[in-house]
């Protein structure tokens, strides 16, 4: 097979739809060919000199980046500042870029749902599912063939599909229900239309008061057993993300249930705390917001960084295992631009 952007771009979005993206984030193919043949890959945080030097040296055609590279409209393209030397270094190599952000935030198995499984919590569930993208589709046609309906819309991830008869309906005409996810429906009525079921019939969609279940932000999880003490959860956070400072406020005797949210989550505090969780790990964290107010309730700042590279190789994964001709690299730059120092803590030698 001779994979394509567009095949990568299609596979990335149906993972991580697009209209699930917050207003004001760009996602999606940002430069490049969607006909573009691709066979080497590379996976990153942040696209920058360094990262796009190094898809160079390894030959690779493409870049999947969590972080979009052109967030604002731009008015030129030209090497005279650090945007525009990236994307000009970019088309004159050939080099495609996909970012996949708040979409892949808000993912099954996305960025929190990675980053809750590097922490080693069991039996992951959305933190919020506030996302109002289910719909209910109703379709009433005389096509004959039940099983291919239910079918097509099993294949456009449709939910509880069915069908009934009503007596008095003429010609024989069948009423077909499902829930879908809003971004799946255009696909959905095209491929109506494509088989005729419209033609025979006719179709409606509603809003869904209950939530998807494949759409949300953070994500709540679990310890076994006993769960682990204060310190011994703050050994395991800063071991599994490579932190070698934690900021946090408040304390936790035992800690079984983590809410966790991959970059500045900071904002689903409330909704940790209202479903119980004894502690809540993100980044980002103002001064203020640390002052929670509520008791057996840790707050931890892991670094924004440190909180979403695990998904560079879940991309990896994810890519490499979906196309399996495609060579896939997850960068080996340390895209970071903040430092930590921690002083020697040697005695001194008098006392």
């Amino acid at each position: 097979m001779n994979t394509q952007v567009r095949h990568i771009s299609t596979f990335l979005h149906q993972w991580a739809p697009p209209s699930t993206k917050l207003d004001y984030d760009n996602v999606g193919l940002l430069v490049g060919d969607p006909e573009q043949s691709v066979t080497k890959t590379l996976t990153c945080l942040d696209v920058t000199p360094a990262v796009v030097e190094e898809a160079i040296e390894t030959g690779c055609e493409l870049i999947v980046a969590h972080h979009p590279l052109i967030f604002q409209k731009i008015s030129r393209i030209n090497p005279t500042d650090e945007q525009g030397k990236i994307i000009y270094r970019l088309i004159q190599n050939n080099i495609s870029l996909i970012a996949a952000h708040t979409n892949l935030d808000a993912a099954l198995d996305g960025v929190s749902f990675v980053l809750a499984q590097q922490l080693g919590l069991d039996n992951l569930k959305f933190l919020d599912k506030s996302y109002n993208i289910s719909r209910k589709i109703v379709l009433t046609t005389s096509y004959s063939d039940s099983e291919s309906v239910l079918k097509m819309l099993n294949y456009h991830s449709g939910e509880e599909a069915h069908f009934y008869n009503v007596e008095g309906r003429k010609d024989g005409q069948r009423t077909f229900e499902a829930i879908i996810d809003e971004h799946n429906v255009s696909g959905l009525i095209k491929e109506l239309r494509r088989n005729g079921l419209l033609d025979q019939g006719n179709y409606q969609v509603m809003d869904v008061a209950s939530p998807s279940d494949n759409v949300g932000m953070g994500v709540l999880g679990f310890y076994h057993d006993k769960g682990l003490t204060q310190d011994e959860f703050l050994e395991r956070v800063s071991t599994n993300l490579n932190v070698p400072a934690l900021r946090y406020s408040g304390s936790a005797e035992r800690i079984k249930k983590v809410a966790v949210c991959g970059g500045a989550g900071v904002s689903l505090t409330g909704k940790a705390i209202a479903e119980g969780a004894q502690a809540f790990v993100t980044a980002d964290i103002k001064y203020h917001d640390y002052f929670t107010d509520t008791n057996d309730f840790l707050l931890v700042d892991v670094g924004h960084y440190e909180s979403e590279v695990p998904v560079v190789h879940a991309l990896q994964k994810e890519l490499s295992e979906a196309f399996e001709e495609l060579s896939v690299y997850a960068t080996d730059v340390v895209t970071n631009p903040m430092n930590v120092f921690i002083p020697n803590q040697k005695q001194n030698p008098q006392d």
